[in-house]
């Protein structure tokens, strides 16, 4: 058989278990927005896909599971699993099985807040949680917690925002810095619809952290519960483990799987505060604590190989031997961009013009970290500045299997006949394929119909590439635009 693991990013040991499993009888496939991957090395065959908001990106999934016989898919990333869940019978329709849990689950695990009631609500232990400044403090002088506090976002995984406030001082501080984080991450996806609640305040725990992999088939039938002792954590991924023999913490896994009903893994963090056990997070999918699982006799991708065919699963296959301690190791991995198994975007590119709102807010959305600053930091409100240019000016996208590169372009000042570029950025994936020029010529054929006689674009001082991009497309100094940028213009 072959398998896509979607999102796959770093997780190059996830793809040599699989690797293992299939043997000769299949290949592994990857695949990630960018092809600056350390896990496309070690893959049978490799994949840039468009983001994961993107329009593009189901339809080339099914694409790609059609083309090349995929039997099963699973994804690595949190922000991926909704996406996937909600079409899973688009998978299922052409033979691939999709290895996600149901959506209502994936939105208790993505949605910290949703986490902490879904906990309370099952009579689960769980640290306060709070979705307001105003809620906490009133809870503070209530005395029901107690500084310090854990501010983080309320979507997201690592320790993206995550901070850590000692007094009330630093949690006013740290809960705009956090949704600062959030603005300009990919965080903020996830966070769109209820910004003003996407950071949660947590009471800290103090006390010993174990991690848990929970482990159902493929019907949402429990299996077992691996439980290990966290010695070292790195960048919120547990780093240094070993597993144990605790009841407790086997009785507990059993009852999440029984109250959430979840597919394949679920990675859980649990802490030991005095006689009790704390739920923290949970995470629908295999973890960066399974390695520890696996290093113990675990096999689960052998498990979900074995129930996508229809094979008997043994219980040997499934549990862990006690007291087993790993450390994970660091290595450099050379990235080769020319691997002739890694496909990249097609130089088969197209242009159209956006003109709805909702159109020109995702594709601002898509491209934000495009830019330095990003387009959330340089506007006052994105939603709003799609609305502008959906009145006022022209959005032009350049797109292959996925978008590559936009331009804005105000042309209706009559009176000075000089059009202006507000943003122009073409992604990473499709730097070399001339994008930025065919934009470029758009505009400038665009501007002439329109009467200009010029037009007029703003560039940071330290970006030399593209002040040289622009001088080799006919612009010239024209003065200062701020202490850190410039103005650029060319005779149309």
């Amino acid at each position: 058989m072959n398998i896509l693991l979607t999102s796959v990013g770093r997780r190059s040991y996830l793809v040599q278990y699989f690797k293992e499993v299939i043997g000769e009888e299949g290949k592994v496939h990857v695949s990630n927005s960018t092809e600056l991957t350390p896990a496309f090395t070690v893959a049978d065959q490799s994949v840039v896909t468009p983001l994961i908001y993107s329009d593009d990106y189901i339809p080339f999934l099914i694409s790609y599971c059609k083309e090349h016989e995929i039997s099963a898919l699973i994804s690595l990333f949190d922000i991926d699993l909704p996406i996937l869940s909600e079409n899973k019978k688009l998978f299922n329709d052409i033979g691939v099985k999709v290895i996600v849990s149901d959506k209502p689950v994936i939105d208790i695990c993505n949605d910290k807040y949703s986490t902490y009631r879904f906990l309370k609500q099952n009579g689960f232990l769980a640290p306060k949680t709070f979705l307001s400044i105003d809620k906490t403090l009133e809870a503070i002088n209530n005395k029901e917690i107690n500084y310090p506090l854990i501010v983080k976002p309320r979507w997201g995984m690592g320790s993206i925002g995550v901070l850590t406030a000692e007094n009330e001082e630093e949690l006013l501080v740290f809960y705009k810095k956090s949704l600062s984080h959030i603005k300009n991450s990919y965080l903020k996806y996830e966070s769109n619809e209820n910004l003003n609640e996407s950071v949660i305040i947590q009471e800290k725990l103090n006390g010993r952290e174990y991690g848990l992999d929970v482990i159902n088939d493929l019907n949402k039938e429990y299996k077992n519960t691996v439980v290990k002792v966290k010695h070292a954590m790195r960048s919120g991924e547990t780093d240094c483990a070993e597993t144990v023999n605790d009841f407790r913490f086997k009785e507990l896994g059993a009852s999440i799987s029984k109250k959430l009903g979840h597919i394949g893994n679920l990675d859980v963090d649990v802490f030991f505060v005095g006689d009790s056990l704390y739920i923290l997070e949970m995470n629908a999918r295999f973890g960066g604590g399974y390695p520890f699982s696996h290093v113990a006799g675990v096999n689960l991708p052998q498990a979900i190989v074995n129930w996508v065919e229809g094979k008997p699963v043994s219980e040997d296959l499934l549990n862990e031997r006690f007291d087993v301690l790993a450390h994970k190791d660091l290595s450099i991995i050379k990235i080769n961009s020319s691997d002739k198994n890694i496909r990249k975007v097609k130089n088969n590119v197209e242009i159209k013009q956006l003109k709805n709102k909702e159109d020109i807010l995702r594709i601002l959305n898509e491209f934000d970290e495009v830019f330095s600053p990003s387009i959330s930091e340089k506007v006052d409100n994105i939603s709003d500045y799609a609305s502008k240019l959906s009145e006022n000016a022209y959005v032009y996208v350049a797109y292959g299997t996925q978008n590559l590169g936009f331009v804005t372009l105000y042309a209706n000042d009559y009176e000075s006949k000089i059009a202006y570029i507000s943003f122009i950025g073409v992604k990473k994936e499709a730097q070399n394929m001339k994008i930025g020029k065919k934009l470029l010529k758009d505009c400038f054929e665009k501007s002439a119909e329109l009467g200009m006689k010029h037009i007029k674009l703003e560039v940071q001082k330290e970006n030399l590439n593209a002040i040289e991009f622009y001088k080799r497309n006919g612009f010239a100094y024209l003065n200062e635009a701020s202490s850190k940028s410039i103005y650029l213009i060319k005779e149309i």
